[in-house]
């Protein structure tokens, strides 16, 4: 009976035709692989079960131990779609990421904060609408802070 472990080995033999396929580059982003930066990827995680992925080497690529570390549990597609809504979204990350590293996020009181949520958030806490630039609490009079 073969085991979960053997049935999971890759030939080294196939792993020098990814290599050779891929012109030892990562199967995604297309950066150089060296032998402490390459990663064998299931390219349907196996995890993903409702996708019926397969254990064998039809579903191995090589990539880059960053690139797999950020795909995790995600299919090509999904990893490709993050990454779009990454990029549409980077100046107003990099807006937020300002703000935080400068210290002037401010606090909120609980009153002020369920007000806003009251007005921004539908009732499963998802945003009402899609918010591109600053909320009215960037501006509001917070109140007066408090724990909890």
């Amino acid at each position: 009976m073969e085991t979960d472990k053997a049935r999971r080995t890759i030939p080294l033999d196939y792993i020098r035709s990814l290599l050779v396929a891929q012109r030892c580059r990562c199967a995604i982003t297309g950066l150089p692989l060296n032998p402490q930066q390459v990663n064998a990827d299931h390219i349907v995680p196996l995890s993903r079960k409702e996708l019926s992925p397969s254990p064998g080497q039809d579903n191995i690529w090589l990539v880059h131990k960053r690139v797999n570390a950020m795909k995790g549990t995600m299919t090509y597609a999904e990893l490709v779609e993050t990454c779009r809504q990454i990029l549409a979204h980077h100046e107003s990350t990099s807006e937020l990421l300002a703000a935080i590293t400068k210290g002037s996020i401010s606090p909120v009181s609980k009153k002020v904060f369920g007000d806003w949520v009251r007005d921004n958030c539908a009732e499963d806490g998802s945003p009402k609408c899609e918010q591109t630039g600053p909320t009215d609490l960037d501006t509001a009079d917070h109140g007066p802070s408090e724990e909890k």
